[in-house]
């Protein structure tokens, strides 16, 4: 009886929440189910409020995207609620995480017929991670702001519902929900912050999850005035770069200027609205005409009445190059030196930039330096990160990315200097040959925490 009267309470509210977030909207919802407890109460809420509704799941390709959609299914049976399974390719160039976004909420786009909105599954506590993750960032009021809860042709009915309520709710309700493995992979960033808020909620500051919430909610209507004062500003993209009128920056008021550029930066960074520092290069480019980069590399500079962001330098991308094992070998402006060392390892300096390789792991006489391609990973101590991720945490500009050598042996990357070498090919105390070999550049440019 207690369990009946716990449904009956916990359905209630929720339902009441949902019903509250869809409004008067008349359309058909297409709920995303991803398999787990928060898209499963989505999907069940969705049908108590009496709103007509069909499921659509995406499949990643991810280790346990099988698991995911067999899980949907379950729920989508359950609920005899119509559901279309639709796959996606994650394979490009970015984070993961990004890529998957992207392509996720592109897959969703596609579905929708005429009058129907996607309802997404994010709750309470993704609310407070989004915001703790973007105030780590430095993303401004936007970031606090948090995820939208409504925009064209979407909504997130369960900003107001705590992960809790959702897993327990599915369990009370016996939904065949499953756990995303990817929850548990902490090389994703938004894993780390989640926990360390569970952390801080537990040590730290009880409630914290909450009141990032409701400092997205206050936000939110700051942010709404501020965007309807600032609209009449032009923001125009131009061929790879975005413009913007310097004497409309310098008329603006100071918060209104920054929105602007903030603007202009989103256009740039696919939806990222850039931290302080690329705020404040913009700003100085317009007041006063000093050029500047901001993150990514991009350059910023006055062009007659404009202030142009984006217009890139690519530097000339070097073949691939054997490294010569007896001394020097020479990659664009970058010099390598490779020895091989018989006997027991000495003890010697290592860095980012000097690293020891055991001789007889690896295939040296297929060694070669190269640029990074867009499927290259590096082995880590449990399965994998593209190259082109690690690349992008270590905070290499992205204008320099495309010149940045790997070293390659036998086709496989083992170590991309000032980044992150390989789990292979390790030093160990009984190793009889090792290999040492370090990379410098030219120039005094290496990357912020080298």
């Amino acid at each position: 009886m207690a369990g009946s009267r716990r449904l009956e309470r916990l359905g209630s509210e929720v339902v009441t929440l949902v019903g509250q977030a869809l409004g008067d909207d008349p359309g058909r919802l297409v709920a995303a189910l991803s398999g787990g407890a928060d898209s499963a109460v989505l999907a069940w809420a969705i049908q108590k409020c009496g709103r007509s509704s069909r499921a659509v799941h995406v499949h990643h390709g991810w280790p346990g995207s099988d698991r995911m959609e067999a899980a949907a299914g379950a729920v989508a049976d359950r609920l005899r609620v119509e559901l279309t399974v639709v796959r996606v390719d994650t394979s490009g160039p970015g984070s993961p995480e990004a890529v998957a976004r992207r392509a996720r909420y592109e897959a969703l786009e596609r579905q929708l017929g005429a009058g129907e909105r996607v309802a997404t599954g994010h709750t309470l506590d993704d609310q407070a991670e989004t915001v703790l993750g973007n105030l780590l960032w430095g993303s401004g009021l936007d970031g606090l702001r948090g995820i939208h809860r409504h925009r064209t042709g979407l909504v997130r009915p369960l900003l107001e519902v705590t992960r809790t309520q959702t897993r327990e709710l599915a369990t009370l309700l016996g939904l065949p929900f499953a756990d995303d493995p990817a929850n548990q992979d902490a090389s994703y960033r938004r894993v780390r912050i989640r926990r360390a808020l569970a952390g801080w909620e537990r040590t730290l500051a009880p409630g914290i999850g909450r009141r990032l919430a409701d400092l997205a909610r206050l936000a939110e209507t700051d942010v709404a005035f501020l965007e309807r004062a600032g609209a009449s500003a032009r923001v125009e993209s131009v061929g790879g770069s975005v413009r913007v009128a310097a004497g409309e920056i310098r008329t603006l008021p100071p918060a209104l200027a920054a929105r602007v550029v903030r603007r202009a930066l989103r256009m740039l960074g696919e939806g990222h609205p850039g931290g302080r520092r690329d705020v404040d290069v913009v700003l100085r480019a317009a007041m006063d005409g000093k050029e500047g980069r901001i993150t990514g590399g991009h350059r910023v500079a006055r062009v007659g009445a404009y202030v142009m962001i984006g217009a890139e330098d690519r530097p000339a991308v070097p073949p691939p190059v054997p490294l010569s094992m007896r001394g020097a070998t020479r990659w664009g402006t970058w010099n390598w030196e490779a020895r091989e060392h018989l006997g027991r390892p000495e003890a010697f300096p290592l860095s980012r930039w000097r690293q020891a390789f055991d001789a007889r792991a690896l295939p040296w006489d297929e060694a070669a330096v190269r640029p990074a391609r867009d499927d290259d990973r590096i082995a880590m101590a449990r399965g994998g990160k593209r190259v082109a991720e690690a690349l992008s945490e270590a905070r290499i500009p992205r204008a320099e990315r495309a010149a940045w050598p790997v070293l390659a042996v036998g086709g496989e990357v083992v170590w991309v200097p000032g980044v992150r070498r390989a789990y292979r090919g390790l030093v160990e105390e009984d190793t009889m040959g090792y290999v040492l070999v370090e990379a410098t550049r030219e120039d005094r440019w290496k990357p912020v925490g080298s």
